[in-house]
């Protein structure tokens, strides 16, 4: 559980080998980052199968991706965190911002489900007024009114034959005298527009360049007279047709009868198609009214609900905010740890991985040989000291002149060094220098030749080994090693 705990929280295992004691933080990073997840996946799945209406089970498969998809995003929202330095916040920010909104994400389907009774309550009623609302509209809208028509007109029509044409029949619901009312109109604008063309062909206008009573007014004349007939006629024929509908005499009443027996059927045909119409909005209004159960009606009734109750308000505000801060648990506590070991270590490993590529990348010019390894094997084996060799012939001794080869020697054994007499300083060349000798060693003091005829087993110069000649390439001054 620790292993799987670490690798969520992004942590490379070999460094954290190295700093046992921070593993603790990073298990702790990796248990946060394991919660978000879960619950975002508790989150999904409660807004699958209560908000969508998702079989339960069928409901786990998404929710357990959401939650591995919350989870990764957590884990790189984590990783990708710098540690320390100036631009650290600058960088927190917009992961801040991420981490936030996926805390307003996932947090919602979780307040819904703990409110789920009092949300319920509230669709009902919310449900309700819509229904009143749209039997309103059908009542007051174009087609309410059509209807209410038509049934009045159909009671009218009845009556009269109830009555045997006694009852005089309204000349507002006669359909007779409403087709002869809409063509009187027609015919009154016809009427309008010609007396108007005739004045302007003899008093002038725009469209009348020459005015006076001439032909074109005379035309003018004769074309408003015939419309003003057309006009009256149809006066004359309303007026006949209300007579026949309020007359008392036999003939008017089997008129009325025969009338209103004719209009009847046609007037309860278009009720009929008209209640249907009204009739399958209603269905179709109240099947989709009772399947709304969605995402965004429970957030309508959880507003209205804690609307109305301070105190529903309250709890539901905290608890929104707990479930954020949990959402947003990884990421707050990467910011409020400190650098520890484990970030040094990675800042070391980091630059030797780029040393190592570079060095891959950019070979030093030369022969080179697959025992020559990196730079840091070259110091290493330069530490070791030259490789062993078979002991060389002794060369001829000539004579010279013996010299101290001990630090005793040298020191001497006054309790200080001893030094050798002065020689001939040779002839003064000018009155300030002296010849340069002759290529000897004399111009060396015993203790210096002393200590360069000393073997140092720890000090190899470049170069002198056959496997490094040539070859060495120095550390810059920020080198680790």
């Amino acid at each position: 559980m620790k292993g799987l705990l670490i690798s969520l929280s992004g942590a490379r295992p070999e460094i954290l080998d190295k700093c046992p004691t921070e593993r603790g933080k990073f298990e702790g990073i990796g248990g946060a980052v394991l919660i978000t997840s879960g619950l975002a996946t508790i989150s999904m799945w409660f807004a699958l199968s209560t908000a969508v209406g998702v079989n339960p089970v069928l409901a786990v498969v998404p929710a357990v991706l959401w939650g591995l998809a919350i989870l990764t995003l957590d884990r790189w929202l984590v990783t990708s965190m710098p540690a320390d330095g100036a631009r650290r916040w600058r960088f927190a920010l917009p992961r801040v911002a991420m981490a936030l909104l996926l805390g307003f994400v996932v947090s919602t389907p979780l307040v819904l489900q703990i409110f789920h009774a009092e949300i319920n309550a509230q669709i009902t009623e919310i449900k309700q007024n819509r229904a009143d609302d749209f039997l309103r509209t059908q009542q007051n809208g174009a087609l309410g009114k059509q209807i209410a028509s038509l049934r009045a007109q159909v009671a009218a029509q009845q009556k009269v034959i109830d009555s045997g044409g006694d009852v005089a029949l309204d000349p507002a619901t006669d359909p007779r005298v409403k087709s002869l009312t809409a063509e009187r109109d027609k015919a009154q604008q016809d009427a309008s527009a010609r007396y108007k063309e005739w004045q302007c062909q003899l008093y002038g206008g725009p469209n009348c360049p020459r005015k006076g009573d001439g032909p074109l007014a005379q035309a003018s004349k004769r074309a408003y007279d015939r419309a003003q007939a057309t006009v009256a006629d149809l006066n004359d024929q309303i007026d006949q047709r209300k007579r026949q509908l309020s007359a008392s005499d036999d003939a008017s009443k089997r008129f009325r009868v025969a009338q209103a027996r004719e209009a009847l059927p046609k007037l309860q045909q278009q009720v009929d198609t008209a209640q249907r119409r009204q009739a399958d909005l209603q269905r179709a209004f109240d099947a989709e009214n009772r399947a709304d159960g969605g995402l965004l009606i429970r957030l309508q009734a959880l507003n209205d609900a804690s609307g109305k109750d301070f105190t529903l308000n309250s709890a539901r505000f905290l608890l929104f905010l707990l479930f954020l801060l949990i959402e947003c648990l990884p990421v707050t506590v990467k910011l409020m740890q400190k650098p520890g070991n484990y970030e040094r270590i990675l800042a070391i490993a980091a630059r030797r991985e780029y040393r190592d590529a570079r060095d891959s990348l950019n070979p030093v010019p030369g022969p080179r040989d697959e025992s020559a390894g990196t730079v840091r094997d070259i110091w290493l084996r330069g530490r070791a000291g030259p490789p062993s060799e078979p002991p060389a012939e002794p060369a001829p001794e000539t004579p010279t002149e013996r010299r101290p080869t001990s630090v005793q020697e040298i020191w001497g054994r006054g309790g200080g060094p001893a030094v050798p007499e002065p020689g001939d300083p040779g002839p003064v060349n000018g009155a300030t220098r002296y010849d340069r000798p002759a290529e000897t060693d004399d111009h060396l003091s015993p203790d210096d030749t002393a200590l360069r005829e000393m073997d140092d087993p720890d000090d190899v110069l470049a170069g002198d080994g056959p496997e490094t000649s040539g070859r060495v390439q120095l550390y810059p001054e920020n080198d680790d090693y």
